[in-house]
C-alpha cells in the first residue's frame, strides 16, 4: 500500500509549511498574524485565520475545492480604532494561552533537558569528564569572564602550560576559538556559574529541533517526536553536561537551516540574518562539520531559489559579518594572521588528510591511513546505534522514507549532508584518535558524530511517524503488535547504554574525587609539581588545572626540570610537593588510578646523594629485559635491571657531570655503561625505566626528572658563598590514593647530614640564586 506523502491529521499537521518548499510557482507574501491589523500601505482590513482540520484540505489535488469551513475571513476594519488595544504583556499571555498542547509538551521537555544537564553536571561530572578538552574550554571561559582574551603566562611560562595551549609573548593561546567559551563566560558573568549556560544550550537543542522539525515535515507532532528522540539520546544527555563545543554546534547548525528555510518561505529577512549569524559562529567553531553537513542544502538553495539567490546571500552575509569580523580579529591577536586559526598554532601535523599526525609537539608520530579512517567511522556508527535513542530503527526508517520519496527537498538535502559528513570523516584523524588511540568515545559517547543526530532524528522520526500512521490504518491490534516490541527494544537499549555510561563515568569521577581530596588535605597553600606525560596541566586529569589568575589555594606546575627551582623561588610561602601519576592514568574505568604525593625539599652542597628504587614494572611478565637510563646534559648511564625483581641505585650528583663513578651502589651484578648524547642539554637528571618485550621492541615504562642546578664556576662557587650543586628532590611519600599499577620509579634524597642547614623554611632562600647569572640552566632542564 502506498503511504501518504504528508502525515495524517492525527500527527498535528501545520498548514502551508511543506507545500511552499516544493512549489515551483511564486510564493504569496504572508499576511499578518491572526487577529492583527494589516498596517501595509492601502490596507484597511483585519485578517482572521482559521486552521484547517487536516492537512488534506491543503493538498494540491484539493486546491480548487471549496472547503466546508472557510480558512480565512476578511472583516472590515473600523476606521479610527486599533485592531488590538492590548499591552505587549497581555498579547504575550494570549499567545501562550493559544499554544497547542504539543508546543507545551516540547516546552516541558526542554525544561527537563535543562534540568538533566545541570544534575548530571553536579553528580556525574563535578570535576569535569575524561575528555580533558573540557578544562581548556572552561579556562577560556573564565578568562573571558575576567575581561581578557588570553590567560596570562608568568615566567617560566611552560611550567604553567595548560592542556593544548601554547606560549605567545606573555600569554597562552588556547587551541580553540572563543565563541563557545563565550557562552559559558556569560553564565559566569551573570551568576558566577556555568550551570545557566549548560541549561540554556540543552533547552535550546530541544526547542530548535522541534522548530526545525515543523519546518521540514509540516507536523507539530512529528517535530515533537524528533525533539523527544534527541532529548532521550544518551549522547545528548551526557554532552549537555559537558563544557564542550559539540552540542552548541548542533544548535547552531539547526538554527542555520531553520532560519534559511523559514526566511525563504515567508520572504522575511530577519530569519535569514539569524541564520547567517548562527552559520558564522558554527563555522568558526567547527568549520569542517559545517561544510560537510550543509553543502548539499546550500547547493539546493542556490539551484532552487530562482530570483531570490542574491536576496538570500545578501541577508546571510549581513548575519555572517559580525562573527566573521570577530574571528578575524581574534585570529590576528592569537596567531598574528587573521586567516590562521589557533588550532594550527600548536601542532601543524594536527590536520585533515592521511599521513603522519600528531596532537601536540611532544606527541608520538601516528601514521593515519584510509583503513584507519574506515575503522574509526565504523566505531562511531556502531556506538551511535545505541547512543542515539532508537539509532538503528531511526536509520532504517529514514532510509525507507527516502526510498519511497516521502521527503521534502530540504529534508532530503539534510540526509545527504549526513552521508557526506560520514564520508568526509574518513579523512579526519581526530575521530581515529578518539576511537582507537584514546578510546574515550566508549565512555562519553561518539561525540564527533553529534551533527549526524540532526538528519537522524528528523528523517528517522518522520519515517517512524509515517509507518505508525500506516499501521494504524490496518487496525489498532496490528499496530500494537508491531510497535510495542520495537519500542520496548529501543527503550531497553537506551537504558542499558545510559546506565553503563553513567556507571563508567561515576567510576572515573570517583578516581578524580579521591585525587582532589588527597591534595586538598595538605596544609596551607601547597605548590604541587605534576609529573605526568605529556607535560601539560589539566591532563590526564582535570584536577591538576589552574585558574587564569594562578591564585588558587593549590597551585599546580609542570615538573619539567631546572625551571621548577624558579617556580619554587617565586612562591616561597608555598610548601612544595610532587604528584606522581602512572602512564595511562584514568584512561578508562579499569585503568590505573594509583597516584602518590611526595614532599619536596632543596639540598645544596658540593655533592648531593639520592637513592633510586626501581620497582617491578607492570609489563614484567611480558618483558624480556629492562634497563635504567640516567641522563644529564650530554652524558647518559645505562644500568641493566631485572624486570621481575627491580633494583636499587645510590647516585651522587656533583658538579663534574654524570659518570660511572657517581653510582656508588647497585643491587645487582652488572655495572653501568656510559655513552654520549650529542643533543643533550641542561643539568637536570632524567631517569627512565625502559623495557624490551619478547619481539625486541623497547618502550618507556616510567620517567622522572630531578631538577639540578650547577654553578657556572663550581671551583669558585664556595668562595662566593654559592653552592656548587642545588637539587630539588623528594624526601618521602606523604599520601597515596587509587588502585592499579603505581609508577615504578622512586627517587628520594639521602638523609640530611646533621651539619647541613635546615631544609625548611629556608627552601626559598636556597633557590633564590636560580636567577643569578652564575647559574647554569640551559633549556627547560
Amino acid at each position: 500500500m502506498d503511504l501518504a506523502i504528508h502525515p495524517s491529521w492525527w500527527l498535528g499537521s501545520v498548514p502551508g509549511v511543506n507545500s511552499r518548499h516544493e512549489s515551483s510557482g511564486p510564493e504569496p507574501v504572508p499576511g499578518p498574524p491572526a487577529g492583527e491589523r494589516d498596517t501595509s500601505a492601502g490596507a484597511e482590513t483585519v485578517v482572521a485565520v482559521a486552521t484547517p482540520r487536516s492537512l488534506d484540505d491543503e493538498r494540491p489535488g484539493r486546491a480548487a475545492a471549496a472547503p466546508a469551513t472557510p480558512s480565512a475571513a476578511t472583516i472590515p476594519a473600523q476606521p479610527g480604532r486599533r485592531a488590538t488595544g492590548r499591552s505587549p504583556w497581555r498579547r504575550a499571555r494570549g499567545r501562550l494561552a493559544a499554544m497547542p498542547a504539543v508546543a507545551w509538551y516540547v516546552a516541558v521537555l526542554a525544561v527537563l533537558s535543562a534540568t538533566a544537564a545541570v544534575v548530571l553536571r553536579h553528580t556525574v561530572f563535578p570535576l569535569l569528564s575524561v575528555n580533558n578538552d573540557e578544562g581548556l574550554y572552561l579556562l577560556h571561559a573564565r578568562t573571558l569572564a575576567e575581561g581578557r582574551l588570553f590567560p596570562p603566562a608568568p615566567h617560566p611560562a611552560r611550567s604553567y602550560l595548560p592542556w593544548l595551549g601554547t606560549v605567545v609573548d606573555d600569554h597562552y593561546v588556547l587551541k580553540y576559538t572563543p565563541f563557545v567559551p563565550a557562552i559559558f563566560a556569560a553564565g559566569l558573568i551573570v551568576t558566577g556559574s556555568i550551570d545557566p549556560s549548560l541549561a540554556a544550550v540543552a533547552a535550546a537543542a530541544v526547542i530548535v529541533t522541534y522548530l526545525l522539525g515543523v519546518e521540514l515535515t509540516g507536523s507539530r507532532r512529528v517535530a515533537a517526536l524528533s525533539a523527544t528522540l534527541l532529548a532521550l539520546s544518551p549522547l545528548m544527555l551526557l554532552q549537555s553536561a559537558m563544557v564542550l563545543s559539540y552540542l552548541p554546534a548542533l544548535v547552531l547548525l539547526q538554527v542555520t537551516v531553520l532560519g534559511v528555510l523559514r526566511g525563504r518561505r515567508r520572504r522575511q529577512a530577519w530569519p535569514v540574518v539569524c541564520a547567517g549569524l548562527a552559520l558564522g559562529v558554527a563555522a568558526s567553531v567547527r568549520p569542517y562539520d559545517v561544510v560537510l553537513l550543509l553543502a548539499p542544502l546550500a547547493v539546493w538553495l542556490a539551484v532552487s531559489s530562482t530570483g531570490r539567490r542574491w536576496w538570500l546571500l545578501r541577508w546571510l552575509a549581513c548575519g555572517l559579518a559580525v562573527p566573521a569580523l570577530i574571528l578575524l580579529l581574534t585570529n590576528q591577536a592569537a596567531t598574528g594572521n587573521p586567516l590562521r586559526l589557533p588550532f594550527a598554532l600548536l601542532e601543524p601535523d594536527d590536520r585533515l588528510g592521511f599521513g603522519p599526525r600528531r596532537l601536540y609537539p611532544e606527541d608520538g608520530r601516528h601514521v593515519f591511513g584510509f583503513t584507519d579512517g574506515l575503522r574509526s567511522v565504523g566505531d562511531h556508527l556502531w556506538l551511535l546505534g545505541g547512543w542515539a535513542c532508537g539509532g538503528v530503527v531511526l536509520a532504517a526508517a529514514a532510509i525507507a522514507q527516502a526510498a519511497r520519496r516521502r521527503l521534502t527537498a530540504p529534508a532530503a538535502m539534510l540526509g545527504l549532508g549526513g552521508l557526506l559528513f560520514l564520508v568526509g570523516y574518513l579523512g579526519f584523524w581526530g575521530a581515529w584518535n578518539a576511537a582507537e588511540l584514546w578510546g574515550g568515545i566508549r565512555y562519553v559517547g561518539p561525540f564527533y558524530v553529534v551533527p549526524v543526530l540532526i538528519p537522524l532524528v528528523h528523517l528517522g522520526g518522520w519515517g517512524c511517524a509515517t509507518l505508525v500512521s500506516a499501521l494504524l490504518g490496518r487496525g489498532r491490534r496490528v499496530a500494537l503488535a508491531v510497535i510495542s516490541p520495537v519500542a520496548t527494544a529501543v527503550l531497553a537499549l537506551t537504558v542499558v547504554v545510559l546506565t553503563g555510561a553513567l556507571r563508567d563515568n561515576l567510576t572515573l569521577t570517583s578516581h578524580d574525587r579521591d585525587l582532589h581530596a588527597m591534595i586538598n588535605r595538605m596544609p596551607g597553600r601547597p605548590l604541587v609539581f605534576v609529573a605526568a606525560s605529556p607535560r601539560y596541566l589539566g591532563h590526564p586529569t582535570p584536577v591538576t588545572a589552574n585558574g587564569p589568575d594562578l591564585d588558587s589555594r593549590v597551585l599546580y606546575a609542570v615538573a619539567r626540570g631546572v625551571d621548577d627551582l624558579a617556580v619554587l623561588a617565586d612562591h616561597p610561602e608555598r610548601a612544595p610537593y610532587l604528584l606522581r601519576l602512572p602512564p595511562g592514568y584514568d584512561r578508562g574505568p579499569e585503568s590505573s588510578s594509583a597516584a602518590r604525593l611526595e614532599r619536596l625539599a632543596v639540598r645544596q652542597g658540593d655533592q648531593v646523594q639520592m637513592t633510586i628504587t626501581v620497582g617491578v614494572p607492570p609489563t614484567a611478565t611480558r618483558a624480556r629485559s629492562a634497563r635504567l637510563l640516567l641522563t644529564a646534559g650530554t652524558r647518559q648511564l645505562s644500568l641493566p635491571v631485572d624486570p621481575r625483581a627491580g633494583a636499587t641505585v645510590t647516585l651522587t650528583v656533583d658538579a663534574d657531570g654524570l659518570d660511572p663513578g657517581d653510582v656508588a651502589e647497585v643491587s645487582g651484578r652488572t655495572r653501568p655503561t656510559m655513552r654520549a648524547v650529542p643533543r643533550g642539554r641542561g643539568t637536570s637528571l632524567t631517569a627512565q625505566l625502559r623495557a624490551t618485550d619478547a619481539r625486541g621492541h623497547e618502550h618507556t615504562v616510567d620517567e622522572q626528572i630531578v631538577p639540578v642546578r650547577i654553578a657556572r664556576d663550581p671551583a669558585a662557587a664556595g668562595s662566593r658563598g654559592e653552592p656548587a650543586v642545588t637539587v630539588l628532590g623528594s624526601v618521602g611519600q606523604v599520601a597515596a590514593v587509587g588502585t592499579g599499577t603505581r609508577p615504578p620509579l622512586r627517587i628520594r634524597l639521602a638523609a640530611q647530614p646533621p651539619a647541613a642547614p635546615a631544609e625548611q623554611p629556608r627552601a626559598a632562600a636556597a633557590v633564590a640564586s636560580i636567577r643569578k647569572p652564575s647559574a647554569t640552566a640551559v633549556g627547560g632542564r
